[in-house]
């Protein structure tokens, strides 16, 4: 995957055909498992276009419509737009493209929590003074 653009609370993300994206060995469009990984990545950058500021974020949910298969020959194209944030939340939308189509081969909402700051974890005897 590789950033295109990132303006605002748009980013646009490109993942070029490989023959391991395929959903199998005599398939002629990529795997669908491929389509929502590329959209979970967008739009978890979108929130941080949005927000402006790199703070852990983790999916909440990510709904994804598949309209139509696609062409292993054509590049992937991601357009996320983060549609709204809170503190803890955010709502983004996504559409992926064929490169060269207008039409989406998929389109997406997600939803992600913000600043997931989780417990810190030490190593055993990290932090320990009783010794």
């Amino acid at each position: 995957m590789r950033v295109v653009a990132v303006e605002a609370d748009q980013v646009r993300m490109r993942l070029a055909p490989q023959l391991w994206l395929l959903a199998d060995d005599d398939a002629e469009e990529i795997c669908t498992s491929v389509l929502y990984s590329l959209a979970d990545s967008a739009a978890g950058l979108a929130v941080f276009a949005a927000s402006g500021e790199l703070t852990p974020i983790a999916t909440l949910d990510l709904r994804m419509d598949y309209l139509r298969p696609a062409a292993s020959d054509r590049a992937l194209l991601a357009q996320a737009r983060c549609l709204h944030l809170t503190d803890d939340v955010a709502f983004v939308h996504c559409d992926v493209l064929s490169e060269g189509r207008e039409q989406p081969v998929a389109t997406g909402k997600a939803t992600f929590m913000r600043n997931t700051r989780g417990k810190r974890f030490q190593a055993a005897g990290e932090g320990d003074n009783s010794a």
